[in-house]
């Protein structure tokens, strides 16, 4: 018996595919309204329509804040206020406080990407962040397309609970300014499309530091200029973005241009790397948890050294079942930073069991525990420690021993050798008892 598709589907399919290579493709943008905030409301419902924040806290009210909702936005909070300066509104407004779970966002990410390729109504389509992704619909009429977006919105918050904001146009940078808009014009119901002929219009009114890829010195230099909106530098002569700018200036031109000139795809080095397992049976026991995580601190720097990064910080978390009310719940995530970015299992291992004790507690029925590798950056240079001696011999020494374990299990099957803490049943083909396999392998690009 076939399956019965869903209408819009089956038009999508019918209708629109075939014509893909008349119509000329529009590029799409969607953007998880405060993200973090939105994925906690989720579970906790009842915080809704009150001022809540996200942020990386600790025992001593130290850390910042990394996410907020719009009710907290209106009491005067912003995002990267270090609490202790804001402690005194976050007391006055009732502000809620949430420590941060990159955990929960990273699988809330993954399930809004299957619910959108679950449609077929997006080609391409990409996670740019944890909260962005990118994709193409072949067809340029505004009418249709912004029918379609507020379909995939209807659907990413029906299955999700996560509102999101879309955008689309004639290439990626246009399709995330059409999202700026969508963001910042209520009338808009979260969705704007930017035809050809509306392009100029829409980007006189876009300040030039809202404009996708342009950094700090990147700004002043265009201000010097007298450069103030996205216009202004789309006018500009090709010949000096090119000497101001390089190659990539000339991308963002184009792009600003209505001329594709960036591809998502390209961008295929993580800005972090997270491995986590969902157990099928809780356990109590530290040395079953330093085993698992273990197995993923390997995983993930064996992830590292393939793109050919390294890291600064890592961190792991630790969770209870949240559905087991009858059971005592403790969810916890701490970090790292590590003196020298390394990409050695061994440094990673030892970062790794140090958080372990600091985060384990006795008596907890732990269901999932993950371990993540942060602030990213290329293996060509290593900012090192000047108090650490024979540094660099100790690094290539290293890099050596890592490279050699990489060759040998790429040869004989994963896990042939590795590290005596991951028992004697490391993270093989065949199944750790009592353990589900990894679900995921998450793939984040830090704003």
């Amino acid at each position: 018996m076939l399956k019965k598709q869903p209408f819009h589907r089956c038009i999508f399919k019918i209708f629109f595919v075939p014509l893909q290579r008349i119509w000329k493709t529009m590029y799409i943008h969607i953007d998880c309204n405060n993200f973090f905030v939105s994925c906690e409301l989720v579970s906790r419902p009842e915080l809704k329509g009150t001022p809540v924040v996200v942020a990386n806290n600790n025992d001593n009210n130290g850390g910042i804040i990394l996410a907020l909702n719009q009710e907290a936005k209106a009491v005067g909070l912003k995002r990267g206020n270090p609490l202790f300066q804001v402690n005194q509104i976050i007391e006055q407004q009732h502000v809620t406080v949430i420590d941060v779970h990159h955990h929960l966002y990273h699988e809330v990410s993954g399930r809004i990407m299957e619910e959108v390729r679950k449609t077929e109504m997006v080609l391409d389509f990409v996670q740019y962040s944890v909260d962005e992704f990118f994709g193409q619909m072949p067809d340029d009429d505004p009418t249709r397309l912004r029918e379609y977006l507020h379909k995939l919105k209807d659907i990413i918050w029906r299955e999700t609970g996560i509102p999101v904001s879309c955008g689309a146009g004639l290439s990626y940078t246009l399709a995330k300014t059409a999202t700026w808009f969508a963001k910042h014009y209520p009338a808009y119901q979260g969705t704007c499309i930017m035809p050809a002929e509306a392009r100029e219009k829409a980007l006189a009114q876009v300040p030039i530091t809202n404009v996708w890829g342009f950094g700090r010195r990147s700004v002043k230099k265009i201000e010097f200029r007298g450069i103030k909106t996205a216009l202004d530098f789309a006018r500009q002569p090709e010949g000096w973005v090119q000497n101001q700018f390089g190659v990539t200036g000339v991308r963002m031109w184009k792009e600003l241009n209505g001329v594709p000139a960036i591809t998502i795809a390209s961008h295929e080095k993580q800005k972090s790397i997270m491995y986590s397992r969902t157990f099928a049976h809780m356990t109590s026991s530290k040395t079953v948890l330093l085993r698992e995580l273990s197995n993923y601190a390997t995983a993930a720097t064996r992830k590292l050294r393939a793109q050919g990064s390294i890291c600064q910080t890592v961190s792991i978390f630790l969770a209870t079942n949240r559905h087991r009310e009858d059971l005592a719940q403790y969810n916890i995530e701490d970090t790292i930073k590590l003196s020298t970015p390394t990409d050695d299992s061994t440094q990673i291992i030892r970062a790794v069991t140090r958080l372990l004790d600091k985060l384990f507690r006795e008596n907890y029925q732990y269901k999932q525990a993950g371990v993540i590798l942060g602030q990213l950056q290329s293996n060509k240079t290593i900012q090192l420690d000047l108090f650490a001696p024979n540094q660099v011999a100790e690094i290539s020494r290293k890099k050596k021993l890592m490279s050699a374990i990489d060759k040998i299990n790429q040869r004989f099957g994963r896990n042939q050798i590795h590290f005596a803490i991951q028992g004697s049943t490391a993270d093989t083909e065949d199944q750790p008892a009592g353990f589900m396999r990894p679900h995921k392998i998450d793939e984040i690009q830090k704003k």
